[in-house]
């Protein structure tokens, strides 16, 4: 070891050492430097908790003290204190068995690295397909690479297990060998082709894998440790987050391989996930396939994993999490001939869940309620794009007026309706035909001409004063929630006034009584004039009466 000429020249040495040894340690202070003799010390941390102090000066690197003896083994008194080394590799190997280990796995790791790596040319007239072997696809190599990393870590010790792991992602290729990653993490081996756990023969099931985690007597509790340990070793490296979401679909299309007790494990851990909103629900749409829902698999999990959900949400939180995975209805993890809403029900009263049937009632409803409204203005629409004449506008207007009220009457009939829930439905439907135009000086016109031209179909479904009031207040929220309509309000009032769809009586209930809060005070404004003239017409009749 030469000499040094400087502090900076000293300081430079020590910290490059350092950090070209992170794969065997766990952190080091700042080294500080000391003068007379020139030499600089930092705590090294190991991989066993084990501390180090370090130094180097001119005579190379020397270990100063030890903290804890399990750097050792008991009674076993430390040798190289007043030993001098060349290179810290040489030091630490002396000093910490683990050490050696983290260093022959990281020696591994770089030939799997310098394997996976682009081919040097080859020589002319040699075979392309001995370069492409020299690349090849190795996922064991890499299982009995981890296994080798945690070799001497307690089961229990997750915080020296995360720690091991997170700092072999520099050497270790994650990114490529990210499916074999989690399927170990997972079931404790590797998947082979046909959903087959392939254990390794010297280590078997890997101890921090969900499968072994969750398998005592409390599988809840062991999926949530499992769960933790996920998410710690994926805070670093933030591309795992995509590989196991794309890997948990994979293992989820081989779940008719796994043991009923290996499915509910996977259920278990899948729901502590998605509850700590880590993974969504669209990895379970590889429960859909037919061989999965054919015998019940797919529900089986399905009803698992959403107990684990709805113990920590509500139903309008699971709500949301089907819509944002785009899983669609719940029925189609049923098996085919039990997607109807009585087998449905009668599962999840069976499961003790009556949330997910009151969900699924509000679904379909919605569901239902869309489409009735999407009619409707198809057939607006397609009645608009007729070519026609002038002369038979009319009568066109007429046609497509009557076809839009048999539907309204087919949809109350079949979905056991009331009027006052349709006419809403209608007037969405109506308003949702319009081609609105950019300029806004338009759009009064365009929404008076289309309440005109479809008055009769709101005027028979308003023969009520409940479906009056109902279509009154809807129109309402309407024009609250459309700004460009929002200063039309009154307007729209008086035009269904006198096109007959509001009476004079409903007008003035929803003015005094009736209104929504929103935009309350400034529709009550647009409709001040309306209101007081009814009024003073009310008032005439009544007198009138009394006469």
């Amino acid at each position: 070891m030469p000499g040094f000429t400087s502090a900076d020249e000293l300081l430079n040495e020590f910290v490059t050492e350092l950090r070209q040894h992170t794969y065997g340690i766990n952190s080091f202070t700042q080294p500080k430097v000391a003068q007379s003799p020139l030499r600089a010390e930092s705590v090294v941390t190991l991989l066993d908790g084990a501390a180090v102090r370090v130094e180097l000066s001119g005579r190379g690197y020397a270990a100063l003290t030890i903290n804890q003896t399990t750097v050792l083994p008991k009674n076993q008194t430390v040798a190289v204190p007043n030993e001098a080394f060349e290179l810290l590799t040489g030091l630490l190997m002396a000093v910490s068995p683990d050490f050696q280990r983290a260093m022959h796995n990281h020696l591994y790791s770089k030939l799997l690295a310098l394997s996976d790596s682009e081919p040097a040319p080859e020589p002319p007239g040699s075979d392309p397909r001995d370069a492409k072997a020299k690349a090849k696809y190795e996922p064991e190599a890499f299982r009995d690479s981890i296994f080798q990393l945690i070799e001497n870590v307690d089961p229990t010790d997750d915080s020296k297990f995360t720690s091991v792991l997170d700092t072999a992602g520099n050497t270790l290729d994650y990114r490529r060998y990210g499916d074999s990653f989690f399927e170990l993490f997972v079931t404790g081996g590797l998947i082979a082709p046909g959903g087959i756990i392939n254990y390794d023969e010297e280590y078997g099931k890997f101890p921090f894998s969900l499968f072994v985690l969750a398998s005592g007597d409390d599988p809840l509790a062991g999926a949530k440790r499992w769960g933790g340990l996920i998410v710690k070793l994926t805070r670093r490296y933030k591309y795992l987050e995509r590989v196991f979401a794309e890997s948990t679909e994979h293992i989820l299309k081989h779940i008719h391989r796994f043991t009923e007790d290996e499915n509910k494990m996977l259920a278990i851990g899948v729901g502590v996930l998605v509850t700590d909103a880590f993974l969504t629900l669209e990895p379970l749409k590889a429960l859909q396939e037919d061989h999965l829902t054919k015998d019940g698999l797919a529900l089986r999990f399905l009803t698992d994993m959403l107990r684990v959900f709805l113990m920590d949400n509500d139903i309008n939180q699971l709500h949301k999490a089907l819509v944002r995975a785009k899983v669609g209805r719940l029925t189609e993890f049923f098996p085919p001939n039990k997607r109807d809403e009585d087998c449905f029900a009668r599962h999840f009263e069976a499961e003790d869940m009556p949330v997910l049937i009151e969900l699924h009632t509000a679904t379909l409803t919605l569901a239902r309620r869309n489409e009735f409204v999407d009619s409707i203005s198809s057939i607006l629409r397609d009645a608009k794009e007729e070519e026609i004449d002038e002369d038979e506008e009319a009568e066109q207007i007429q046609a497509t007026n009557l076809k839009v009220a048999k539907a309204a009457k087919a949809a109350m009939r079949t979905n056991k309706w009331e009027q006052h829930d349709t006419v809403s439905l209608a007037w969405d439907g109506i308003m949702n035909a319009v081609n609105w135009s950019y300029k806004s000086e338009q759009i009064e016109a365009q929404a008076l001409v289309q309440i005109k031209r479809h008055s009769p179909v709101l005027e028979m479904l308003t023969t009520e004063p409940k479906s009056e009031i109902s279509l009154l207040k809807h129109v309402q929220l309407y024009a609250y929630s459309e700004p460009r309509l929002t200063k039309y309000f009154g307007r729209i009032v008086l035009e269904l006034y006198n096109t007959d769809v509001l009476s004079d009586s409903a007008i003035i209930f929803w003015a005094t009584k009736g209104a929504k809060p929103e935009g309350k005070s400034g529709f009550l404004k647009q409709t001040e004039a309306l209101v007081r003239k009814l009024e003073a017409m009310e008032d005439e009749d009544d007198s009138e009466d009394e006469e």
